[in-house]
Order: structure tokens, then C-alpha cells, then sequence
């Protein structure tokens, strides 16, 4: 039963956060506002961090099988991992676009 409310909640996360990246995506155009934009680019990010969530889920909750006797909940540590590598690039990502952005200025 956990599985489905976390992939429900997941789902709505999804939703979400495509909509608020478009909606700060536009905003961010209209107003001129590198911040918002960036803040676009982390919404999205949060998006596939959710997809990826969505995957752990679904893989760590799997039955033991012959060559996995204890089961699959390491594969949560694994999306872990994949989620803090993202964020990462993210971050530095929109690290670097804001100090051009100053250095521009």
C-alpha cells in the first residue's frame, strides 16, 4: 500500500512542479530575471528527481529472487546516490550561470 500512496504523491509532485517550472520559465522571460529562470531549471530538476524516486520505489519493493535473496532495498541507496550526483550538476549548474551573470554586469 506504501508503494502506491508514494507513487501517487510522486504523480501530483510531477504535475506540480512542471507546471510551476513554466509558469517561472514565463516569468522569468517576461521580467528579465536570470533568478527566475534558474529557479525554473530547479523546479524541473525536481521533476526528474521525483521520476527517479518514482524508479527506487518501484525497484527496492521487489520480492527476493535467486540472485537477490535479501530483496532489492539497496536500490533506494542507489536512487539516493543518483539524486545528491543531480542536484549537484544543478547547483553548480545555476552556480555558475549566476557568477557569469554578475562578472557580466
Amino acid at each position: 500500500m506504501e508503494e502506491k500512496e508514494a507513487i501517487k504523491v510522486s504523480k501530483i509532485s510531477i504535475i506540480s512542479n512542471i507546471a510551476l517550472s513554466i509558469f517561472k520559465l514565463i516569468s522569468g522571460i517576461v521580467a528579465n530575471s536570470s533568478a527566475m529562470i534558474s529557479d525554473a531549471v530547479h523546479s524541473l530538476s525536481d521533476v526528474v528527481s521525483t521520476i527517479i524516486v518514482i524508479i527506487g520505489v518501484k525497484f527496492s519493493n521487489k520480492k527476493s529472487d535467486k540472485s537477490h535473496p535479501y530483496g532489492h532495498e539497496r536500490f533506494e541507496c542507489v536512487a539516493s546516490i543518483i539524486l545528491s550526483v543531480i542536484l549537484i550538476i544543478t547547483g553548480v549548474g545555476i552556480g555558475i550561470t549566476g557568477i557569469k551573470n554578475i562578472i557580466s554586469r
